[in-house]
């Protein structure tokens, strides 16, 4: 009888230990195929992907090797600074540092890097700390860069021979306008007796020519430049900028006898304040323009914080603009007949709209004939640069 139940007992304990070895097995296939997927998402990724521990690189993915133009094998146990250009080896390696000793430092960041044949590349690497084979060490992805850099550079370098070109052409250009404007000045000046009406009338006709072609001149390079050169975004006040504009419109608001309202509440903004200058000057300018004979005239700056963004209004009391052209005011050298304006050239508006889309936001008009017009504009809350969003 005790054979019997020492019997059953071993069988009972052998059956346990086949189940054992099944559920031991099932996990070690789930665990080679977790593995398997594991490689292939690895091998096949993008990205180049490596560890790095103790200032060595213990592992590497094809990407990563084809990046640096190595054979796979040998970056094993190369030091991870070879693959840094001299110059960014103190930033890599002060990154590398923080992270082992538990800070936060930049979780994604550019650095040049050099090739096996001694060439520097641009790479954006993400990184974060893991423990490998039981060991502190650095997870890194990184893309190369390259291309994308030397179209930043081509770009910086074609901005600058645009801003060159742009001061020549506009001193070439103005040189001339300069002594024409002076030379009738003088005319009028001591001449004025010895003309009749008519020679009058051409001299007045040159310089209404001159100050045009002078505006014009301006407002291409303001419209050239509002697009294609490189802007600088900083924390500014926007009041500050608008009183500097108002400040500098004096004159046209005096003889205008315009009353301005401007709101309380104008908050600091993210932009590039000379654009943004540009912005305004060229809203109330525009706003005068359409003042027409209005009795009263009056331009109102307003805010609205709407959350995700800035919202400035310029208003006015004049004649108004047919919401048939409300799309039509923003196009290039389109100036409507209501404004009446023999010294606009056309780019004003244009000039705005580019500003405001190269900040990321939006402009358009509220207006119907008679009833006045409100330009609105719109800038996001953001702390960088939107060019690199």
């Amino acid at each position: 009888m005790e054979e019997h139940a020492g019997y059953e007992a071993l069988e009972e304990k052998v059956n346990r230990l086949e189940k054992e070895l099944l559920n031991c097995k099932k996990l070690e296939t789930a665990l080679s195929e977790s593995e398997q997927r594991w490689k292939k998402l690895v091998e096949n990724s993008l990205t180049g992907i490596y560890v790095d521990q103790d200032g060595k690189i213990i592992f590497a993915n094809e990407r990563f090797a084809h990046i640096y133009r190595y054979p796979r094998g040998e970056l094993i146990g190369i030091e991870s600074c070879k693959l840094v250009h001299p110059k960014d080896r103190a930033f890599t390696d002060e990154m590398r540092a923080r992270r082992l000793r538990g800070e936060k430092p930049l979780s994604e960041y550019d650095a040049r890097g050099l090739t096996k044949d001694g060439k520097t590349i641009w790479v954006r690497r993400m990184n974060t700390d893991i423990e490998y084979q039981g060991k502190l060490s650095i997870l890194g992805n990184l893309i190369d860069i390259t291309e994308e850099k030397r179209f930043e550079e081509e770009l910086e370098e074609a901005n600058v021979e645009l801003r060159e070109f742009m001061d020549v052409v506009s001193h070439d250009l103005k040189t001339p306008l300069i002594s024409i404007r002076g030379f009738v000045s003088r005319l009028l000046r001591n001449h004025a007796a010895q003309l009749n009406e008519k020679g009058m009338d051409y001299l007045r006709r040159i310089e209404a020519s001159a100050e045009r072609m002078d505006a014009l001149i301006s407002d291409l390079r303001a419209f050239l430049t509002s697009g294609h050169v490189s802007y600088e975004y900083q924390q500014v006040s926007s009041r500050e900028i608008i009183e500097n504009v108002v400040n500098d419109l004096e004159a046209m608001l005096k003889a205008k006898k315009v009353k301005l309202i401007l709101a309380e509440d104008l908050p600091f903004i993210y932009c590039d304040p000379e654009k943004i200058y540009h912005v305004f000057q060229n809203l109330i300018e525009n706003a005068v323009k359409y003042l027409g004979d209005t009795p009263s005239p009056r331009i109102e700056i307003r805010y609205l914080d709407i959350g995700c963004a800035h919202q400035f209004s310029v208003s006015d009391n004049g004649i108004g603009i047919d919401p048939e052209n409300h799309e039509r005011v923003f196009k290039k050298f389109q100036r409507l007949k209501e404004a009446k304006d023999e010294k606009g050239t056309g780019l004003g508006l244009a000039i705005v709209k580019r500003i405001v889309e190269r900040h990321g936001g939006k402009v358009w008009v509220e207006s119907e004939l008679g009833k006045g017009a409100t330009f609105v504009f719109n800038l996001p809350k953001c702390g960088t640069d939107p060019q690199k969003d």
